[in-house]
């Protein structure tokens, strides 16, 4: 093969799709997120950075 970039190129492209769609989903069901997701309502984390 004489286009070793274009393999490489879509591998890395696939690493990184699943790497978002992984950590998208640990996001959407950590426990004790609130809404379920990013509906606007803010963390515990947040509020606690703001009444400090």
């Amino acid at each position: 093969m004489n286009n070793w970039q274009t393999p490489l190129a879509l591998l890395v492209v696939a690493v990184t799709v699943a790497l978002f769609a992984w950590n998208t989903w640990k996001k959407r069901r950590k426990p004790g997120s609130g809404c379920g997701g990013d509906c606007g309502c803010p963390s515990t984390d947040f509020k606690a950075r703001l009444k400090k």
